[in-house]
């Protein structure tokens, strides 16, 4: 974290230190910019107010237009944006210099297709040095998000193979446990092994992709819920209920990255001796994911005894930031007894 500040306050430095040094350069080094004259008015409040709609360029490219819009893949909003913000902060620019600061210099002033004329081609160059400095600068955080991504996945790699159980002993386990149960006329069983043995394919062959469709996800979420509920006895007052609502077919994500919100609503919202409850709704509209779960709040932790404490929240939070950089919305929250989760993804 240290690291990553003093990386900040760096480029914070030396922003300050170019616009400084250009700012002095021109101010001391220059007679006669178009209209302005040194010896016919305060030359440096001009400077210094073309130097304010230059970083105003600037940093609208480079720090909001390009970067939003870019991960969002919206190239034509990007374009018509930066058409748009270009002819607006010119004329903005034009107007006050040919109405207000000119007057200052020369009785004979230039007309205002020249001041505007000048402002532009300054700010064009100021754009592609926004431009250019968005893009490299997005090329790199990918770059170095890649090779997070990529370190991750071999730490789980070499996590799992230095596991003592090969995954294909298991399902054969669990294949013939499978049909024992099935001969001993237990379908309820048959089908519960089926479920886990469905879930722990997933786990280990599936999620090695990027993306996966999301068809494949659900059915992996209600899988995992049908295995939790051969816990449930019959009599115990306990409903998990999982809506689909919009087309998800063609719609891929991430995987594994749902499983977090309900593996903590059913921790956290399953009591046997109280009517518990738990709402799951995965909604696709206008090209986002909504993903909601409302559970009750119990004080004792029945669902996942055995799973460390709390959501998981910075670990989900970081591998979202990893993912989905600036295209995700996620809100926890507490409301009359209820822990509402909603993460908000922005699909392809």
């Amino acid at each position: 974290m240290k690291h990553f500040n003093m990386k900040k306050y760096i480029e914070i430095a030396i922003h300050i230190l170019v616009w400084g040094l250009g700012y002095f350069l021109i101010l001391n080094y220059t007679s006669t910019i178009g209209d302005f004259r040194k010896d016919k008015g305060p030359y440096w409040i001009a400077i210094l107010f073309g130097t304010i709609m230059n970083q105003v360029v600037f940093y609208t490219t480079a720090f909001f237009l390009v970067p939003k819009l870019l991960r969002l893949k919206k190239i034509k909003t990007l374009f018509f944006s930066l058409l748009g913000g270009f002819i607006l902060i010119n004329l903005f620019e034009s107007v006050i210099d040919y109405r207000y600061l000119a007057v200052f210099f020369s009785s004979a002033n230039e007309s205002f297709a020249v001041n505007l004329l000048y402002n532009s081609v300054v700010s064009y160059f100021i754009l592609l040095a926004a431009l250019s400095y968005a893009l490299i600068k997005y090329w790199i955080q990918n770059e170095k998000l890649k090779r997070i991504l990529l370190e991750e996945k071999l730490s789980t790699e070499m996590a799992f193979l230095k596991s003592k159980i090969n995954p294909h002993f298991l399902f054969n386990v669990l294949n013939s446990f499978y049909a024992q149960s099935l001969r001993s006329n237990a379908p309820e069983l048959a089908d519960g092994i089926a479920k886990l043995a469905e879930l722990m394919r997933y786990m280990v062959y599936e999620t090695n992709e990027e993306k996966v469709a999301l068809d494949r996800e659900i059915n992996h979420l209600k899988n995992f819920i049908q295995v939790y509920q051969l816990r449930i006895a019959k009599e115990d007052e306990v409903s998990i209920n999982f809506v689909v609502k919009g087309d998800i077919k063609a719609v891929k994500i991430s995987p594994m990255l749902l499983i977090p919100f309900v593996e903590n609503a059913i921790k956290h919202g399953i009591d046997p001796k109280i009517k518990s409850v738990i709402d799951i709704c995965l909604k696709i509209e206008r090209k986002k994911l909504y993903f909601k779960v409302t559970n009750a709040i119990h004080q004792s932790i029945y669902g996942l005894a055995d799973e460390p404490s709390g959501f998981g929240l910075d670990n989900l939070k970081k591998r979202l930031s990893i993912l989905y950089p600036d295209i995700y919305t996620l809100e926890t929250k507490e409301e009359n007894g209820y822990f509402i989760s909603l993460l908000i993804l922005q699909l392809d």
